[in-house]
């Protein structure tokens, strides 16, 4: 912005919390690590606890210092959002939208909504943060981004769903994989297959975990984890296995690398993507864009690819 809202020391803060240390902070501001200092000593003083542990290897925030930092965020977040309804009100086709994302969406609809926005809307600002879903709806609740793109959304007293789709779940494994050529299976089927998994944190290993404990307690994973782009690079090697959505691994679906084969399993719960925004915050014209694109584009994409193939 041309004029400055949020006051120094919130800055100072986000700056030594996101670095590590005053010093990491001061090389990347360009500001003395001392004039750092003091202003984090004085929002110390003035809130009567410390707001961050001293420890050998840099800083930590307390939980008083988690508080102030969303504050912080917020603040921020606020400001943006008023420089985009300024810009809007004089007529200016920019602004600055913040967008939560999910990990397994970055080289599909999230990359082709970057490209869209540079071909047709050069000026507009995105800043994407790649978050869990729960983190994604804190993000949102706390008001420091204006989207959130997120599976398995809840309903929430101040969140308004723009847009929602259900997904299935199926096993997806490599072109070059026994099961390739199979047509629906039951998680029986997959028994006894080398796995790949999400980590507990995800939201479709949490529902196979509750509803079908068995499968992973008689099948460990030989991999685990919360990046699906490590996951879709194991799968594409050829000898291991992947209970989840079709829209996880979408790009490499339709290209033909991996084969998506739909469960049979009886009561299996269909996941959900939406697209959702704050209800107690007016959306600028800027995120109202990027929210109908990726609703608009994410529909798209599945309904191409669960269209049946014509003989």
């Amino acid at each position: 912005m041309k004029f400055h809202l949020v006051p120094r020391q919130l800055l100072y803060l986000e700056a030594v919390a996101e670095h590590g240390s005053i010093q990491a902070a001061s090389r990347a501001l360009g500001i003395a690590a001392s004039a750092i200092d003091r202003h984090i000593k004085t929002l110390e003083e003035a809130n009567g606890a410390p707001l961050f542990e001293r420890l050998p290897r840099g800083m930590r925030p307390t939980a008083a210092g988690e508080s102030v930092i969303v504050m912080a965020r917020r603040w921020r977040a606020d400001a943006d959002r008023l420089e985009t309804g300024l810009l809007e009100m004089r007529g200016k086709e920019y602004g600055s939208v913040r967008l939560a994302g999910m990990d397994s969406l970055c080289n599909g609809v999230l990359l082709d909504l970057h490209k869209d926005l540079r071909a047709n809307q050069p000026n507009l600002r995105l800043s994407l943060d790649i978050m869990t879903p729960t983190d994604a709806l804190r993000a949102l609740e706390e008001g420091t981004v204006d989207v959130a793109m997120t599976f398995n959304a809840p309903p929430m007293r101040h969140q308004h769903v723009l847009w929602q789709r259900k997904l299935r779940l199926g096993c997806i494994v490599a072109s070059n994989h026994p099961l390739a050529t199979a047509g629906k299976l039951s998680l029986s089927d997959v028994d006894g297959h080398a796995l790949v998994s999400q980590s507990a944190l995800m939201p479709t290993r949490q529902y196979l975990d509750n509803r079908h404990a068995w499968f992973f307690a008689s099948n460990r994973p030989v991999l685990t984890s919360n990046s699906i782009q490590l996951l879709k690079q194991a799968l594409l090697q050829g000898d291991v296995a992947m209970i989840t959505s079709e829209l996880d691994m979408l790009p490499e679906l339709m290209d033909g690398r991996l084969r998506f084969l739909p469960l049979k399993e009886a009561g299996l719960a269909s996941p959900t993507i939406s697209t959702v925004i704050d209800a107690r915050r007016p959306l600028s014209r800027a995120a109202r864009v990027v929210a109908e694109y990726l609703g608009t584009q994410t529909e798209e994409l599945i309904s191409a690819f669960a269209a049946p193939t014509a003989p």
